[in-house]
């Protein structure tokens, strides 16, 4: 991958790629995808972490609660509103992609 990116490594064999950030209510939110150890392909998992601060150093955690993904998903990836508020037709895109 070339040109500007960020990955996070939360080991050395687990890191994401951010597709996006967000301040959300003051507080630092990531959407990251999975990449493999060289940098240079994508892995289809994807989660979303919030940032904490202890003086200049950034820790993140991930999001797991529900309801808190999906208010966070729509700032984080605007595309996504109408497949979170129509479930059905989700399905329907990811029928059409297997």
């Amino acid at each position: 991958m070339d040109g500007l990116y960020t990955v996070v490594e939360f080991s050395k064999d687990d890191k994401w790629f951010v597709i996006s950030e967000k301040i959300i209510d003051g507080i630092k939110y990531s959407y990251l995808i999975r990449v493999n150890e060289k940098e240079d392909d994508f892995i289809n998992e994807f989660q979303i972490a919030k940032s904490y601060y202890d003086g200049s150093a950034e820790y993140m955690d991930i999001v797991s609660d529900k309801e808190m993904i999906k208010k966070i998903m729509p700032v984080l990836m605007p595309e996504a509103e109408e497949y979170i508020n129509n479930p059905k037709k989700l399905k329907e895109l990811l029928n059409q992609a297997s």
